[in-house]
């Protein structure tokens, strides 16, 4: 066969292997069978040329896809990390306690933020009480509160 067409085939092979987390054995089968043609039909082709071209209008393009298609809905992509050979080997351990770091930074900084946002809030409410004695429902509460003070005063 054709080192090119070996390329071009070893180049869709890798866009499964090394793009998802195939860890159904079925699965991992029907890639196989379809590469396995893939190949056989390599063989028949003198160039890359040929090969693309009768790729393209067989049937294995359309049973490319589809298997592509169901690879990529129902399995888990692996990280970048992983795909680029970086060691990315974690015990199940090391990223839950990851995860709970994480978790309570996240806690840590939205307690900072709305610790930092209470003088704020305290200013808006302020001045929205300040606003509100201003019309007429003001009036109300402060008539509600002198109200309050009698009924104080009197159960006294």
């Amino acid at each position: 066969m054709d080192e090119t067409i070996k390329q071009s085939i070893e180049a869709r092979k890798n866009a499964f292997i090394n793009s998802y987390e195939i860890t159904d054995a079925t699965l991992k089968k029907e890639i196989e069978e379809l590469f396995n043609k893939m190949n056989e039909l390599g063989k028949e082709c003198k160039d890359v040329m040929e090969f693309e071209s009768k790729f393209a209008t067989s049937p294995l393009s359309g049973e490319y896809t589809k298997l592509y298609t169901k690879m990529a809905s129902t399995c888990e992509m692996v990280s970048l990390d992983k795909m680029f050979g970086k060691d990315t080997s974690e015990t199940k351990e090391e990223k839950i306690v990851k995860e709970q770091d994480e978790v309570k930074e996240k806690s840590d900084l939205e307690h900072a933020v709305d610790e930092s946002m209470q003088p704020v809030r305290r200013m808006v409410k302020e001045e929205i009480r300040s606003e509100l004695r201003k019309t007429p429902l003001g009036d109300i509460e402060q008539v509600s509160n002198t109200s309050s003070l009698f009924n104080k005063w009197l159960k006294k």
